[in-house]
């Protein structure tokens, strides 16, 4: 019997296929750019029919560098860009225009008129985006989801239309009772017939057409990318929690089976659909991660690539009084303020690159110390924070995270966990694995302890904050 896991992962920036064993070992992995386009201010979108083939594009190298062909596999999970919007049509399964993406603020006016209306929304979320997106569309028998729902459409030869707890939240039309929240879809006007059928996010959902996929190969997983990471850093039980640094930066914590809340800016939200429960979170964002890091780097053009200028903010023990809030696109959780700028201070005649690259590595772990301090009550102060992610492959960034939490820091060994997440929770679909076999699958780099005593986190924390609020 095959016991082969492929996860499919379509990133923000970035798809890619990772091969592994339900034993846990990786075979091989691939990925392909994905380009975005910015028709506007503000404006995100992306070629869903493109993403769709970079995305069999880098399966079919994995699976050739592997040696392994589509009939090898016992399953395959999908995990994707959360809150992006497709709208297709349902005989043909073509789009109707681009897939908006989460970041696109389009349907700030939208939102704020939702919320007026005391109906919930974010100007990230769909909700406040399908409308136009219909309109754009025009006349026609359409279907929409997120990147999510329109792979498995495709994989499966248009056998499936379905999401899962974690995307459907972060839609803004999912209600906690597990459906479409009905008030908001009478509100707009829209028939629940365009919407995907919500699913447990692990278990047999769909199978891949033959012709599309090269095997009837079944669809056990369907998951958030945060979320996808849950499973690769142990399972989805209440105080854990974990972080990916990649493009944005995202902290998660578990609440378990309650949804719980530590603050108004940290709503709960689903983490799963396991079993016929559901599991909640609440989750922290940093919109500009590791992005912003690759903004002061070239978009200033202090320095050639972003590992340029983590080299040299090795060598350089403290940003000499500069401080950089990495709010290009926004300030997230705990502030929940979309209009926020960026913002660079405390510049001087001695401040040189290495000292505005330091501060940029500084800036996203404080920004990560807001966050665990607001989620403080739900995690404990001592409980190490496990991370991934491309960003979280710099040492230089885990030391400074380790001293702004001033707490342990461990990374995962798997540095791109959200596809080895899909994978292993697709095994978890299929049957390979249980809840303990999960745990066991979660496996770390050694500890990074934090250099500094309690004060003197808190006194740099302090004085950071003091100069970009």
């Amino acid at each position: 019997m095959p016991e082969l896991l492929l996860a499919l992962d379509v990133g923000t920036t970035t798809a890619r296929a990772l091969l592994a064993e339900a034993g846990g070992a990786v075979l091989a992995s691939a990925s392909r750019p994905i380009a975005t386009a910015h028709p506007g201010p503000g404006r995100a979108e992306q070629d869903a029919e493109a993403v769709l083939r970079t995305t069999l594009d880098a399966a079919r190298e994995t699976l050739a560098k592997a040696g392994r062909a589509p009939a090898d596999l016992a399953a395959v999970g999908v995990t994707s860009q959360r809150a992006s919007l497709v709208v297709w049509d349902r005989n043909t399964g073509k789009p109707a225009g681009p897939m908006v993406l989460w970041n696109d603020l389009s349907g700030s006016g939208r939102a704020a008129e939702m919320k007026a209306a005391g109906l919930f929304s974010w100007p990230q979320m769909p909700s406040c985006k399908l409308e136009a997106a219909l309109a754009a569309a025009g006349s026609g028998d359409w279907l929409w989801g997120g990147m999510e729902s329109f792979l498995v459409w495709r994989l499966s030869g248009g056998g499936a239309h379905v999401t899962d707890p974690s995307n459907a939240w972060l839609s803004g039309y999912y209600n906690f009772a597990g459906a479409w929240n009905k008030p908001i879809l009478t509100w707009q006007g829209l028939t629940e017939a365009i919407f995907p059928r919500i699913v447990d996010s692990c278990g047999p959902m769909a199978v891949c057409d033959k012709a599309v996929f090269g095997a009837a190969t079944p669809i056990t997983t369907l998951i958030g990318d945060q979320q996808a990471g849950f499973f690769a850093h142990g399972g989805v039980q209440a105080g854990t929690w974990k972080a990916t640094f990649g493009t944005s930066g995202v902290i998660i914590a578990s609440t378990g089976e309650t949804a719980a809340s530590p603050m108004p800016t940290l709503p709960p939200e689903a983490l799963a659909g396991l079993g016929g429960k559901a599991f909640f979170c609440v989750e922290g964002m940093i919109i500009t991660a590791g992005a912003a890091i690759d903004w002061v780097a070239q978009g200033l053009g202090l320095f050639p690539s972003t590992k340029a200028l983590l080299d040299a903010a090795a060598v350089i023990p403290d940003a000499a009084g500069a401080a950089f809030r990495p709010s290009l696109q926004g300030l997230g959780a705990p502030h929940a303020n979309m209009d926020a700028a960026g913002v660079l201070a405390g510049l001087h005649p001695g401040i040189t690159p290495g000292h505005l690259a330091r501060a940029a590595v500084d800036g996203v772990a404080f920004r990560a110390r807001e966050i665990a301090e607001a989620m403080s009550p739900l995690i404990g102060q001592d409980t190490a924070l496990g991370v991934d992610g491309g960003l979280a492959a710099s040492p230089v960034f885990l030391q400074a995270l380790a001293d702004a939490l001033h707490r342990p820091v461990r990374r995962h060994t798997v540095q791109e966990a959200t596809a080895y997440g899909a994978a292993m929770a697709a095994g978890f679909g299929a049957g390979l694995l249980d809840e303990a076999a999960l745990a066991e699958r979660a496996t770390y780099e050694d500890l990074v302890e934090p250099k500094v005593g309690a004060d003197e986190a808190e006194a740099r924390y302090a004085a950071w904050a003091g100069k970009v609020f």
